[in-house]
């Protein structure tokens, strides 16, 4: 079984491969890396934790489609956020991108995130059917 590195255009591949992927599929299985709200290189949603995660959430959506899924192949979520007290934004951002039951979810919070601004990421993994 190969390993095939999937990409979307709004989201950069890092500049070193032995880095990495944003996204790899082996069989059925998907992992998406931590999403981060740049869409093109812009910060989307300054200082909103809410509209951060609706944007992280976008960018695992598109690799899960990308990869010939959906958002319900989606079965686990990984949310760092700089602040425990943006759970709540978390939480309506999973209700309006999931149906029921929506993915096992795993939420840190005070962590530090790797480019100023960012308040939330977002890794996913999905068993493509």
């Amino acid at each position: 079984m190969t390993r095939e590195n999937i990409s979307i255009p709004n989201v950069a591949e890092p500049t070193d491969p032995r880095a990495g992927s944003q996204c790899i599929r082996k069989g059925d299985l998907l992992f998406v890396s931590g999403q981060i709200a740049f869409d093109n290189g812009e910060l989307i949603g300054p200082e909103d934790p809410l509209e951060q995660c609706r944007q992280c959430l976008r960018h695992v959506e598109s690799y899960v489609v990308a990869a010939g899924g959906t958002l319900d192949d989606v079965v686990s979520l990984d949310i760092f956020l700089t602040d425990i007290q943006f759970r709540p934004a978390a939480g309506q951002a999973r209700l309006e991108f999931f149906n029921e039951p929506g993915p096992s979810a795993t939420v840190v919070g005070g962590v530090d995130l790797a480019f100023e601004g960012l308040l939330v990421e977002i890794s996913a993994r999905a068993v493509l059917s």
